[in-house]
């Protein structure tokens, strides 16, 4: 299982360094690592589907910090007052949860809804 797997290499990394003081695997657990790495790179994360939803993460973030920006009286009351504009924007929508910052996008910028990764579904 997934878990077992994980289990193994943690527990690799743990023998490495209560043996030698160093962080580190063997070469039979640094090469199954190594696979596992492959197959997610080129099987997960550069899929054409993952790349555009990180796309979608990206595009929402950019217009909330350039709505925050030029709308700086919309931030909250708990946002640093004494940070420039763009750190206060940023810093406040950085702390977003991927759900609160579509929310938002959708409530403030009327982010359609096609827009959205798969997944992220909107409570407001």
């Amino acid at each position: 299982s997934r878990r077992e797997q994980l289990h193994a290499l943690i527990l690799a990394v743990i023998n490495c360094a209560t043996a030698t003081g160093v962080i580190g695997m063997d070469a039979t657990y640094a090469s199954a690592l190594s696979a596992l790495r492959s197959f997610n790179y080129d099987y997960i994360y550069n899929r054409p589907d993952s790349i555009a939803q990180g796309r979608a993460v990206i595009d929402v973030l950019t217009a909330l910090v350039d709505y925050f920006i030029a709308n700086p009286a919309m931030l909250p009351s708990s946002t640093n007052a004494e940070a420039d504009p763009v750190t206060a924007a940023v810093t406040y929508v950085a702390g977003m949860t991927d759900r609160y910052a579509f929310d938002t996008a959708v409530r403030l910028l009327d982010w359609p809804a096609e827009r959205r990764p798969l997944g992220i579904d909107v409570h407001g």
